[in-house]
């Protein structure tokens, strides 16, 4: 049964918890070309995971399958399951504006609307979910998803300024907060801090610490050090000679770091390649 969206906001309803993403046996292609091989991983509720392998290997991809911005691509095709929480994204009739309001993404390259304000930014996303807001709800709404992102402080003065007019850094907390706003389960962060210098970084990954009780976070990133510091799981990635990326192994962050079962992944985590 698709589940049917609510359209109207409560201001004193915050999202509080995250949802459990889970892939099984997921396989994708570009044309003929086969990306990921029989993928599976569950994102538990309110967990950072860390989906880590050298450039090739199909991070972004697998990244992409989760909220269903795959099957934008003419060509893409998939096999597989994407569960929400128990629910399959894409059974016959599960609406795509469902799955983009459950399931936020945050790109590499910050992306704010240069034409808007930071308050609209803020928003911009609840007119594609559907969701109805009146003008107290709306100040009390950009407020909390600013102040989330680490950001409120720093702009609360200059909400009426256009958001393209932000540092790099504050531009990708723009974003993490206009994804906030439409009270995700699950944000998708595909190399946030890629652009970014390092105190934008630590920015970036306080706000991913300090939102993580209220969001399942799943990042794919090339930094080890960052992996490490933000995530409680790692999935390592990897495509060798020529065939579909897949996961070589996946855990506690923890034991991929320091007690791997597979001398690949004790290759990469270690420098050794990637």
């Amino acid at each position: 049964m698709t589940a049917t969206i609510d359209t109207s906001f409560n201001q004193s309803q915050g999202h509080t918890s995250g949802g459990t993403l889970e892939a099984r046996q997921v396989s994708a292609w570009f044309g003929s070309n086969k990306v990921l091989e029989q993928v599976s991983l569950t994102m538990p509720a309110n967990t950072v995971t860390a989906l880590i392998g050298p450039s090739g290997c199909g991070k972004s991809t697998f990244l992409r399958i989760l909220n269903r911005m795959h099957e934008l691509i003419g060509s893409a095709q998939l096999n597989g399951e994407v569960l929400l929480d128990g629910q399959d994204i894409y059974a016959s009739g599960h609406r795509i504006t469902e799955t983009r309001k459950r399931i936020g993404m945050v790109f590499q390259k910050p992306n704010p609307f240069p034409a808007m304000s930071i308050a609209d930014n803020v928003t911009a996303g609840l007119k594609l979910t559907g969701t109805k807001v009146s003008r107290s709800e709306r100040e009390a709404l950009i407020e909390r998803s600013l102040s989330r992102a680490g950001l409120w402080k720093e702009v609360k003065d200059r909400l009426r300024e256009p958001g393209a007019a932000l540092s790099g850094g504050q531009q990708q907390r723009l974003c993490i907060a206009r994804s906030l706003a439409v009270e995700p389960e699950v944000l998708l962060m595909d190399e946030p801090c890629s652009a970014l210098d390092p105190t934008s970084t630590r920015r970036v990954e306080e706000t991913i610490h300090e939102i993580r009780e209220q969001v399942t976070i799943v990042i794919v990133t090339h930094n080890m050090q960052q992996a490490a510091r933000v995530s409680q799981q790692c999935a390592f990635f990897l495509a060798e000679l020529g065939t579909p990326g897949g996961i070589v192994e996946s855990g506690a962050t923890e034991q991929i770091f320091n007690d791997p079962r597979d001398p690949r992944t004790a290759d990469y985590v270690n420098g050794r390649f990637g």
